[in-house]
């Protein structure tokens, strides 16, 4: 009978309750019934450990009760101030298994990391660091200690008067497994670091793989995290380092988390603040907050190294003009104030970022504030290919096959890192709905399909930048134009470095000129795909703006997002309507203004800053083999090269000049077997003859003419019907097509054209 009571003991279920201490008297205690503490071997008032999950444990001191027991098994309540783990504490259900005794043993030494209330008592303890550890030892005494374990202080009177809230038991010298360690007046307390709940609370613990942003990361890492290192060596040497980096560059390319990486790996708590949280419209409100987190910055640094980083500083920081509000003026001064009183700090390291730098007030950028620039270029193929990489392997399915990298970088040129995740995000959520297996060519197919419908950031940031183009195939008919450009292009990429050696200027601006219709934006659009180049388009519209000084300024900001996506094919359509001669009559100021502007950015597309104390850091990463230089190709076209003004066309600026023609006897064939491509004529000489019969037709006209013939054969009714995904168009609609259309372009315009050409030969 004993026997059989004592396994039905054994196999009742124990009910484990944490609670927080109340006070002195409960700390580390254990109510257990009696029976329990006999099953597992105890005695009152000695150390056991309850197991509540695999990662978490309790050590308590046993207060044995007489009974308390239910059905649902032994009921225990446990004080959580010692804890092994980092599981929450609640309700749990253990075995008698779970339960081990622990035998105690005297420290000889105590390693801890001690978390205190504030700033000020972290202060307090180096002031006083002799009294601290008495006060410490004599709390520690308190307590069962064991390797790797904490100690929470919420309701200990002695740590409230010392500003304690957690203590880390880092190592127990002399305790080994299935002990506790108990100290002793000889026992040694050695705090092995002290930090407070603010600090804790800002550090960024999890660090993160940043595709295509090591390079800047290094530099960034060098310019913030070696003062705090080498400050006596630089105090020495009376190196005076910068006081404040501008991170500069298009939305989503990486400027906040390449800080949160940053902190992550230095150890340096991140106090971040941005433009929308400090917004109010209460008068004089948004500067008092921008206030206390700049305090909360420096009261940090008075501990250790602190980041204060300005995200969106543009909208904090605004230029100040007469139209600008005085609210605006005086948060401002008050941005001004704060980076002047926080430079020096030898902890404080100032950090802002922006994509819209030609918003910021001038004085924000001079030395002594924000004086080094870095600027976060859109990502080469070779950085796409590694974001991507990062992306695929922490969004897509398992089962799923790794897809082709390099080509899905090939396709994404100007595409940022936010831009590649939303792309393997929409290709990831595709395939985890698809119930179908995977292959190589259905991944490839699903990832197409998600970067045409992305539109990269990039031209989301100007309004005045047109929607990112489709992939269109090279005009028909073009081939030497083409050749010609192409080998333009390979010279200002591929071979910049024989430029360089031979110190002369790439070429720089291309223009293209002749009739209307020939296929000039389009074969600017199949260059730029055929090399993997960005394709920024603005029209002279576009940039044309009612408010004075604002066109100048969408010139500007156009070259300027023009070099963050490098290599860029830039191109400027209908040139003419805006850029035009100076030497005209009807020229007005805004006009020759806005044409300064262009001629301004032509000559500087070339210029790049150095890295010396009080200027720009243009820190772009390399692209391919262009070297430092810019990958940035400016093309225009334009129908009237004689209105453009001739400062557009000296050597420097449009120093190639490229005659679109009209297509001749063979290119007009090929035109026409193009846009005929889905049809099933009857005789393939037809279309000879009538690439014979349309001598000064332009590709736009030629493409005009297949459309006449389908609308011939529709009104007839039953003429035009599919076969083999083929449209069945008779011979004798493209003849009636042809007798209705005649070439548009006049004599006097084609002579205009040659005399043109004849007058830039050799150009």
């Amino acid at each position: 009978m004993m026997k059989k009571t004592e396994v039905m003991e054994n196999e009742k279920k124990v009910v484990v309750t944490c609670v927080d201490s109340s006070g002195v008297r409960d700390l580390q205690r254990v109510l257990i019934p009696a029976p329990l503490l006999l099953n597992i071997g105890g005695c009152p008032g000695g150390h056991v450990k309850l197991q509540l999950t695999p990662q978490t444990a309790v050590i308590c001191r046993t207060a044995p009760l007489v009974d308390s027991c239910s059905n649902y098994g032994y009921q225990v309540v446990a004080c959580g101030c010692v804890v092994e783990g980092t599981d929450a504490l609640n309700v749990h259900t253990l075995t008698t298994s779970d339960i081990t005794t622990l035998k105690a043993v005297v420290v000889t030494v105590v390693k801890v990391t001690v978390i205190v209330k504030t700033v000020k008592d972290v202060l307090s303890y180096r002031k006083n660091k002799p009294a601290f550890l008495s006060s410490l030892h004599s709390l520690l005494a308190l307590y069962a200690l064991t390797n790797n374990s904490r100690i929470y202080l919420h309701n200990n009177p002695l740590a409230d008067l010392l500003g304690l809230t957690l203590v880390e038991v880092k190592a127990c010298k002399g305790v080994g497994a299935g002990q506790i360690g108990s100290l002793r007046a000889e026992t040694k307390v050695e705090v092995v670091s002290m930090e407070s709940e603010d600090r804790r609370r800002l550090s960024v613990r999890c660090k993160a793989e940043l595709g295509g942003l090591d390079d800047i990361l290094g530099h960034l890492r060098s310019l913030v995290a070696e003062p705090w290192t080498r400050r006596e060596e630089f105090g020495q040497l009376g190196v005076i380092y910068p006081s404040g980096v501008l991170l500069v560059g298009p939305p989503g390319c990486g400027k906040t988390s390449l800080v949160r990486q940053l902190c992550a790996e230095t150890g340096a708590c991140l106090v971040a603040t941005a433009a929308a949280e400090l917004v109010s419209p209460y008068e004089g409100e948004a500067e008092r907050r921008f206030r206390e987190v700049v305090e909360q910055a420096v009261a940090l640094s008075e501990e250790g190294p602190c980041v204060l980083f300005i995200d969106e500083i543009d909208g904090l920081c605004r230029a100040r003009t007469e139209e600008a509000s005085v609210s605006s003026l005086r948060l401002t001064s008050q941005v001004l104030l704060a980076l002047d009183e926080c430079h020096g700090l030898p902890n404080l390291t100032l950090l802002a970022a922006t994509n819209r730098p030609f918003d910021l007030d001038p004085a924000v950028r001079r030395s002594g504030r924000l004086e080094i620039e870095i600027l976060l270029s859109a990502p080469s193929q070779t950085e796409r290919q590694s974001i991507l990489s990062v992306h695929c392997k922490a969004l897509l399915p398992q089962h799923c096959p790794t897809p082709d990298l390099p080509q899905l970088a090939s396709l994404t040129p100007g595409f940022v890192g936010a831009d590649l995740q939303a792309v393997v995000a929409s290709a990831a959520t595709h395939l985890s709905d698809c119930q179908e297996a995977a292959t190589e060519k259905s991944i490839a197919e699903v990832f197409t399909k998600a970067i045409s419908s992305i539109t990269p950031s990039l031209h989301k940031t100007l309004n005045f930048i047109t929607a990112k183009p489709s992939s269109s195939p090279a005009p028909a008919g073009l081939a030497d134009t083409r050749h010609l450009l192409d080998n333009i292009l390979t010279q200002h990429l591929e071979f910049s470095w024989a430029y360089d050696a031979l110190k002369l200027r790439r070429p720089r601006g291309v223009l293209l000129y002749g009739p209307r219709g020939c296929g000039k934006t389009r074969l600017a659009a199949s260059l730029a795909a055929s090399r993997g180049c960005t394709f920024i388009t603005a029209t002279a519209a576009h940039l044309l703006s009612p408010y004075v000084g604002e066109s100048e300024k969408r010139v500007a900001a156009l070259f300027h997002a023009a070099r963050l996506a490098q290599p860029t094919v830039l191109f400027i359509d209908e040139i003419d309507g805006i850029f035009g001669s100076r030497e005209s009559h009807g020229s007005s100021s805004v006009a020759v203004s806005l044409l300064n502007e262009l001629l301004q950015a032509l000559d500087g597309a070339e210029v790049s800053a150095t890295s010396l104390q009080g200027a720009s850091l243009l820190a772009h990463t390399n692209i391919n083999t262009t070297g430092t230089q810019d990958g940035v190709l400016v093309l225009a076209a334009t129908n009237h090269p004689t209105a453009l003004d001739p400062a557009l066309l000296r050597p420097g600026r449009f120093d190639r000049l490229v005659f679109v023609p009209l297509p001749d006897t063979e290119a007009r064939l090929d035109i026409l077997k193009a846009k005929t491509k889905g049809m099933e004529l009857e005789e393939e000489e037809v279309l000879q003859q009538l690439a014979k019969e349309t001598e000064g037709f332009t590709g736009a006209e030629l493409e005009n003419l297949v459309q006449k013939a389908l609308v011939l054969a529709l009104r007839e009714g039953g003429m035009v019907k599919k076969v083999a995904d083929e449209v069945v168009v008779e011979a004798k609609h493209l003849w009636a097509a042809r007798h209705t259309l005649a070439p548009s372009l006049t004599s006097a315009e084609m002579k205009a054209y040659l005399d043109f050409k004849q007058a830039v030969s050799g150009r």
